[in-house]
């Protein structure tokens, strides 16, 4: 291929970034140049194919960071392959090979249209301009990936409400909503702590809070935050008053599945959900959180409930009507901070009633 570079005459040049390549051209001599020149720059990880007819089959497990198409004037009908790899390898860089004049014109027409190629270059090639393209467009597929990586890790460490709070454009206000919160928190934990190995403890607490967090996604809620030994979610919307019960239901009837023991306790009512911390411009942290009265019910209740039961206020369950299993009665309850008792519910309540001083 007229024009088609080559680094003898000048060697020196920075080590580029790993990246795969496809190349696709039909034309085997100008295919062995362009992988030659790939390959004495650096870049030796270089698949080549004649054509989309023959597309590699793992494109979407494993895809190219960068697909150089070489296009020949006598095959137009070569550019489907470029649509057919936006398609199945979306996150690749395409850059299209054109000779000037009238074909050079079209193709840009073609990509303007389909939007299937990133950049045109023209031949003939030189490295001046070959070049320092291909290494941007690598350099920029490996920020992708780290700002990939980074928001995977964030999304560990952020909650589906805090992403919602950010991307709102009220994102520094509070919100007031109705919702069902469910607090958990390991029975006995003080005593545990004490008599067992540090490290087992710290697994077996990983596990109850990761299968808590499991059953509270399965029945539609959202974790807010771990508590140290227990954690805080809530739900949301129609029916979330049942789906909270059901959700602790479910975890309690099992607390024998479970590595560590715990209680819960439930609420429904107005809760104000935002973003809570340093809300100076030039604070540390924030993190999202929600507070109001009905989650200190739900946290007072939760310190009530002996390992493996769930409390909730009896004005709940009547609107979630749970009837299997059958509710206990456990009488208007005094609680810290709240005038007056309120009537409260009990689910797999043991012999005994509630949590002694010991097991909290």
């Amino acid at each position: 291929m007229r024009g088609t570079l080559r680094l003898t005459d000048n060697p020196v040049f920075q080590l580029p970034m790993p990246a795969r390549f496809l190349l696709i051209d039909h034309n085997d001599y100008t295919a062995s140049v362009l992988a030659g020149d790939l390959a004495l720059r650096g870049y030796a990880d270089v698949v080549r194919i004649s054509g989309g007819e023959r597309l590699p089959g793992d494109l979407e497990r494993n895809p190219p960071d960068v697909v150089i198409f070489n296009h020949h004037a006598e095959q137009p009908g070569q550019l489907e392959a470029c649509r057919i790899l936006r398609r199945r390898a979306a996150s690749a860089a395409i850059v299209a090979i054109v000779s000037p004049g009238p074909v050079l014109k079209s193709v840009r027409e073609w990509a303007r249209q389909s939007g299937c190629i990133d950049t045109i270059l023209e031949k003939p090639l030189s490295g001046e301009r070959f070049f320092p393209v291909i290494d941007h467009l690598v350099k920029s597929r490996e920020r992708l990936r780290q700002l990939e990586r980074r928001s995977s890790s964030l999304e560990r460490l952020v909650t589906e409400p805090a992403l919602s709070t950010l991307e709102c454009s009220s994102a520094s206000g509070a919100q007031l909503f109705e919702a069902a919160v469910l607090f958990t928190d390991i029975r006995g934990s003080s005593h545990l702590i004490r008599t067992k190995p540090v490290q087992n403890f710290f697994q077996d607490l990983n596990e109850v809070l990761s299968l808590q967090s499991a059953e509270i996604v399965r029945h539609e809620g959202s974790v807010i935050k771990y508590t140290g030994d227990g954690l805080l979610a809530v739900y949301r919307g129609m029916g979330r008053a049942y789906l909270a019960l059901r959700c602790a239901i479910s975890m309690a009837g099992r607390v024998g599945d479970y590595p560590l023991p715990f209680g819960v306790g439930v609420a429904e009512g107005l809760v104000m959900g935002g973003l809570i911390g340093d809300s100076r411009s030039s604070g540390q942290r924030q993190q999202y959180d929600v507070i109001g009265a009905t989650v200190h019910l739900a946290s007072r209740l939760c310190a009530m409930a002996a390992s493996g039961e769930v409390i909730a206020p009896k004005s709940m369950n009547v609107v979630s009507r749970m009837h299997d299993p059958a509710p206990r009665s456990i009488g208007g309850v005094e609680l810290r901070g709240f005038s007056g008792k309120i009537e409260c519910v009990s689910f797999f309540a043991p012999p005994g009633g509630g949590a002694t001083e010991n097991q909290r």
